[in-house]
């Protein structure tokens, strides 16, 4: 009899609270498809999210939450709560289709391209997707121009003892690119282009005050491929590769000690400089982070790169984001001190870039750089700073303009604050290093075409 009371009074409670949570629910379903139907979506948001974190969690709470989050163009949050409401519903065509126009707005083409692999074909047909082949082709070209040789060209290299000086300087640079995009697979798509640059250099010879000036150009022809794979919501694998083949003719001093003078002779540089690169990705609701590493040969010698990235979104959109870049760079030492630990040396390179959108398919970056950029490597190894000359310091401003949907035009403008050096002899047997600062100025101009 006992235990019959205590059963009685158990299902008592348990339908008690049962009917309790059925009604807390039909309120918090009624309060939110009311407030959804009349557009008012931050209400809607606020409801649902308190409901969440008070335990009332259902398919059509995360999806009234998700769509009012797009319909704000906070995209990144409707993309968490269309995640949290597929796992109710992983069929529902309408979160399928919302959750990849989210992905699409908030740049996660991979995460989008995966997910059309779960979209029945009359859903494909609707929002047109095909996967090309060929998805786009990119150009961009510009000049660097540089006052190393109008600022540094007619020093007095010989110094006092007037017996030898020599000069290397880096003048005026021309860039261009060609590259294509293809769409491989749903998980992974691949960019890669061909790249060249032209230095224009000046070298000087001094002696007795005399100098001898030899006008070249190092001609640098480039190959670059980078690899999207889109190993699972939210979670990309970037592995990229950077071919560099540098050449040019050059003109070398030496002493005739039988007639007392300098003759020159002619000589070739051939170099073949490469980086290989390999991200992570793995997004957040605001944040996109990134870990990086890179091994580079570059100027017959080797580096080793290490770092970390983030880009924050504080409105969940494209039109207001920062990129915080840090790394570390492990490269072999240009002047050995005592106590340094042997002839590597290490460097931290910090990179800021803010983004915005400024009007209507109209985006402005600025970015900064600070630290000792030679022989350092950005953007998955796509820039590469194999000039020898120290970098002292980079500030640049971006403009990206969307003409249509299917052409995206852009214009960069970089300074480049740089440190060269010369050297002369103080005696028959002892030189010494002078350092010598100038600055670039670089302007690129690109056009995207998407197929």
């Amino acid at each position: 009899m006992y235990k019959k009371r205590i059963f009685l009074i158990l299902l008592i409670i348990f339908a008690s609270n049962f009917i309790e949570a059925q009604q807390v629910l039909e309120n918090i379903d009624k309060k939110t498809y009311e407030l959804f139907q009349n557009k008012m979506y931050k209400k809607v948001i606020y409801v649902g999210e308190k409901a969440i974190k008070e335990g009332t969690d259902y398919f059509y709470l995360r999806s009234r939450i998700a769509i009012s989050y797009f319909e704000l163009k906070n995209y990144r949050l409707a993309i968490y709560h269309f995640e949290k409401a597929m796992k109710f519903n992983s069929d529902d065509p309408t979160t399928l289709e919302y959750l990849y126009y989210a992905y699409i707005l908030s740049g996660r083409n991979g995460d989008a391209n995966l997910l059309t692999t779960k979209f029945p074909d009359y859903l494909k047909e609707k929002i047109n997707y095909k996967r090309k082949y060929l998805n786009s082709v990119y150009l961009e070209g510009g000049p660097s121009l540089s006052n190393n040789v109008s600022k540094n060209g007619g020093l007095d290299i010989d110094g006092d003892t007037s017996l030898y000086g020599e000069s290397d300087l880096n003048d005026k640079m021309i860039y261009f690119h060609f590259g294509l995009k293809h769409d491989l697979f749903p998980f992974l798509s691949i960019y890669h282009g061909f790249s060249n640059l032209n230095i224009s250099k000046r070298k000087t010879i001094m002696n007795s005050n005399q100098d001898t000036a030899f006008n070249y150009t190092v001609k640098q022809m480039e190959y670059y491929i980078n690899a999207d794979f889109q190993l699972s919501k939210g979670l990309k694998f970037t592995p990229a590769f950077h071919f560099i083949s540098v050449k040019a003719d050059l003109t070398n001093a030496s002493f005739d000690t039988i007639n007392l003078k300098y003759i020159y002779q002619n000589s070739s540089l051939n170099l073949n400089n490469y980086v290989v690169s390999l991200g992570l990705t793995k997004e957040f609701k605001r944040i996109s982070a990134n870990i990086f590493a890179t091994y580079s040969n570059l100027n017959n010698s080797k580096q080793f790169q290490l770092g970390l990235s983030g880009t924050y979104f504080p409105f969940g959109n494209l039109d207001l984001y920062s990129n915080t870049t840090l790394a570390l760079l492990n490269t072999k030492a240009k002047v050995v001190t005592p106590g340094s630990g042997g002839n590597r040396e290490f460097r931290f390179i910090f990179d800021q870039m803010i983004g915005a959108k400024i009007i209507s398919d109209l985006w402005l970056e600025a970015s900064v750089s600070v630290g000792n950029l030679a022989n350092y490597n950005e953007k998955n190894a796509f820039i590469v700073y194999n000039i020898a000359d120290k970098i002292k310091f980079k500030s640049g401003i971006s403009a990206i303009y969307s003409l249509n949907n299917n052409f995206e035009l852009s214009l960069r403008y970089q300074f480049l604050s740089r440190e060269s050096s010369y050297i002369n002899y103080t005696d028959s047997k002892s030189q010494q290093e002078i350092l010598t600062n100038y600055q670039n100025n670089t302007i690129i101009g690109g056009i995207k075409w998407k197929l």
